[in-house]
């Protein structure tokens, strides 16, 4: 399979797009179990559970992406 260059329209999705039952339904148990895992790393400090809670957003948002391209 060849890869294809993306616009940015494509990209950036101008338009919203609207959420059949099954991908809203996956959307808020990725959003719910990364809440819960949130909230598990709330319970230390530090510096490195920053990073931790900053790239478990940004997993969410890719997720959440993935689930909705």
């Amino acid at each position: 399979m060849a890869l294809r260059e993306l616009t940015g329209l494509e990209v950036f999705r101008p338009e919203y797009k609207e959420l059949d039952e099954q991908q809203k339904a996956l959307v808020l148990e990725v959003k719910t179990k990364a809440g819960e895992l949130f909230d598990l790393f709330s319970k230390t400090l530090g510096r490195e559970t920053a990073v931790a809670k900053t790239n478990l957003e940004q997993a969410v948002m890719w997720a959440v992406k993935g689930i909705t391209a």
